[in-house]
């Protein structure tokens, strides 16, 4: 395992897949958090 290496193509899929699941789970409850932000503010 320690000869393994993590080529930077690899590290920047890695990221890629890493930012869009991020994005995917925010865009998908930003209408929970709007409704959470209105109550808060109430």
């Amino acid at each position: 395992m320690s000869d393994m290496t993590i080529t930077r193509p690899v590290a920047l899929g890695l990221l890629l897949v890493l930012l869009g699941t991020a994005g995917a789970l925010t865009v998908t409850s930003l209408p929970e958090l709007q409704r959470y932000l209105k109550i808060r503010a109430m």
